[in-house]
């Protein structure tokens, strides 16, 4: 058995891998697959997928690349553990032959994308929502693009088009309430720094944050009522949001 499948063996059954396992491991790049703009041009995404447990970094160059030139797309530099879709979403013109592939050298493993791009079986004809969230006549071409943070509150729902969701699970007044926020960013710019703050929006009194700055904190209420909590990220140059509604007993 080789050490990928046994790190696989140690992730099925729930135990702990070893440390050797878990810090020099392989990652592989992904093709997600394209969207046929109406203009003509396509929009493609990549993926990748870090079976290591901590977030590894492989700088922009032979060790990471695109094939044809330019070899720095803007492709990420850091790999955090797990699979991550979208991570590369990239528009490019209507003469765009189908030929590019991504590739990665890490832990003495090289690894690719697909080189054709175009393939039938690559069209995102259903579940491109990310794709098709791009404005794809502007913006650079052939290169990654920077997108707003994702910003999500676990546990709630409801929510949309302006409107703050619902927390399934009410607080208590002075009791310490969980909030499980989750904020994620394809690492772009790459000399911006990804920042979470939450703030309180309104409410009948003063709401305390154990920790305004983490996504994921405690938030303590003094008085009964509803609250409006608002998390916010922003990625140095775009920014994205989640309000909630608190409802306090």
């Amino acid at each position: 058995m080789n050490l990928r499948a046994a790190l696989l063996v140690f992730v099925a059954l729930g135990l702990a891998a070893p440390a050797s396992a878990q810090l020099n491991q392989p990652i592989y790049p992904a093709y997600d697959g394209f969207l046929a703009n109406p203009d003509g041009s396509y929009t493609l995404a990549f993926a990748y997928f870090s079976h290591n447990a901590e977030t590894v970094t492989v700088s922009a160059g032979a060790q990471n690349s695109f094939t044809p030139s330019p070899i720095d797309r803007q492709q990420p530099i850091a790999f955090k553990p797990g699979h991550w879709r979208f991570q590369c979403i990239m528009v490019v013109g209507p003469d765009f032959d189908g030929k590019m592939r991504w590739t990665l050298t890490y832990a003495g493993v090289t690894t690719g994308t697909s080189e054709h791009m175009l393939q039938s079986n690559w069209n995102l004809v259903e579940g491109a929502a990310e794709l098709r969230q791009i404005d794809y006549a502007k913006g650079p071409r052939g290169v990654c693009l920077n997108r707003a943070p994702q910003v999500r509150v676990l546990g709630s729902s409801g929510g949309g088009r302006g409107k703050p969701a619902t927390l399934a699970l009410g607080a208590g007044v002075g009791e310490r309430f969980s909030l499980f926020g989750s904020v994620n960013d394809e690492g772009l710019p790459r000399t911006g720094k990804l920042v979470a703050a939450w703030k309180q929006l309104n409410g009948p009194a003063p709401v305390t944050f154990e920790n305004a700055a983490a996504a994921r904190t405690h938030a303590t209420f003094s008085a009964a009522g509803s609250y409006e909590l608002e998390l916010t990220a922003t990625d140095g140059e775009l920014s994205g949001s989640a309000r909630i509604l608190v409802q306090v007993k």
